[in-house]
């Protein structure tokens, strides 16, 4: 026998503080997406950092999204192998409760 043990309970749990820093990156993205820069933002004798600072907050955008995305199905696949394990669990708890019925224990 095998001295590994999962336990679901802590793995739904990790997925949920997982699905939270997705959420998390939601905001974030909805913060940079917010920004609108207009000619005057930095100053006259600074306006030239307003197009670099579209570009990067376009990308940075970008990049959150794309994150979030990722962080968002991991949870869901934590999530999924907890279930996996605990579909597994029940299945072979089900068989040797079945056995034990058969051999009249």
């Amino acid at each position: 026998m095998s001295d590994i043990a999962i336990d679901t309970d802590t793995l739904r749990q990790h997925a949920s503080g997982v699905e939270q820093l997705a959420a998390d990156a939601v905001e974030a993205l909805s913060a940079v997406q917010s920004i609108n820069l207009s000619g005057g933002a930095f100053g006259v004798l600074c306006s030239f950092f307003v197009p670099p600072v579209g570009i990067v907050s376009a990308a940075v955008g970008a990049a959150i999204d794309a994150g979030e995305g990722a962080i968002e199905r991991t949870g869901r696949e934590i999530r999924a192998v907890a279930d996996d394990f605990q579909t597994y669990e029940d299945s072979v708890v089900d068989t040797v409760r079945s056995l034990d019925r058969e051999l009249g224990r």
